[in-house]
């Protein structure tokens, strides 16, 4: 996760992501790094789309772009938030994930 540029691993298995903003995740369920890219991507969602001043939401946005070699908007990160950020729908958003962020899927 050094590429992906997070903050630091605490000893509770959270994953903090960005330390400014206190936005963290817990990575104790993980069982490979698909689950805990699934898991960063999860919990940055609703932040990048509404929690957060545009400005850390667009840092945080770049860095995921910067990661995964895409270029999602925040409007995209926000129909992802509505149709996929359920703890029920994992499995589905890790393959959304791993093909490559196809945001036309969800429209």
């Amino acid at each position: 996760m050094k590429e992906f540029k997070v903050d630091l691993l605490n000893r509770f298995g959270e994953l903090i992501i960005d330390e400014p903003t206190n936005t963290y995740v817990s990575i104790d369920n993980c069982k490979d790094i698909d689950d805990v890219k699934t898991y960063v991507v999860y919990a940055l969602c609703r932040p990048i789309y509404k929690g957060l001043d545009d400005k850390p939401a667009s840092r945080l946005l770049k860095r995921v772009n910067d990661y995964f070699k895409v270029s999602l908007t925040k409007e995209d990160v926000g129909l992802m938030y509505r149709e996929l950020c359920y703890t029920t729908k994992l499995e589905e958003f890790k393959g959304f994930i791993k093909r490559g962020f196809p945001i036309n899927e969800l429209k």
